[in-house]
């Protein structure tokens, strides 16, 4: 069965072949040939390599990048402050850190501003200017209506003790 359909095909195949190369291409032809003779392509010229410049580097007076020294930043005198006092009592509000604390309002009372202070826990707390907030060493330095700014005593990179600024601001 196999024989009798290829004979069946070849003659078809033959006759489609055919009929593809008649005169009726040669206007196509002639088209693609005009085209290609016409249109060249342009090809940038490559640009020019410059000679490689050989280069020495020379590290003999230059500092170790090893030594113990680079370990530690050297530290200009005045940027570091004293660390905090680690024999005081704390404060029931240093035990939450500080972006979990929420400020709730101020309180006036016998001229001394009082901040209400939400903890994470569900209870309530006052405190008023020098008191100590957060885990930070922060230290309450101004109240307002809007906000307690706060400054921190952290450790640095290197080590050495220096103060930020944080705020905790009204929420709403």
């Amino acid at each position: 069965m196999t024989r009798d359909y290829l004979s069946r095909l070849v003659p078809v195949l033959a006759v489609l072949l055919a009929a593809c190369s008649g005169p009726e291409l040669e206007d196509l032809r002639a088209f693609t040939e005009q085209t290609h003779a016409t249109n060249r392509p342009q090809v940038e010229p490559l640009p020019t390599i410059r000679p490689y410049q050989a280069f020495t580097y020379s590290a003999a007076g230059l500092k170790d990048p090893f030594s113990s020294e680079n370990l530690r930043p050297v530290r200009e005198a005045g940027n570091s402050v004293g660390g905090p006092d680690m024999n005081r009592r704390r404060e029931p509000l240093e035990s939450f850190p500080l972006d979990s604390l929420k400020m709730l309002g101020t309180l006036e009372r016998e001229s001394l501003t009082w901040v209400i202070i939400g903890a994470p826990d569900g209870t309530t707390h006052h405190a008023r200017m020098g008191s100590f907030v957060g885990q930070n060493f922060g230290r309450i330095n101004r109240i307002s209506e809007e906000r307690a700014e706060i400054v921190e005593t952290v450790r640095d990179g290197g080590g050495n003790w220096i103060q930020r600024q944080s705020n905790l601001a009204v929420s709403h």
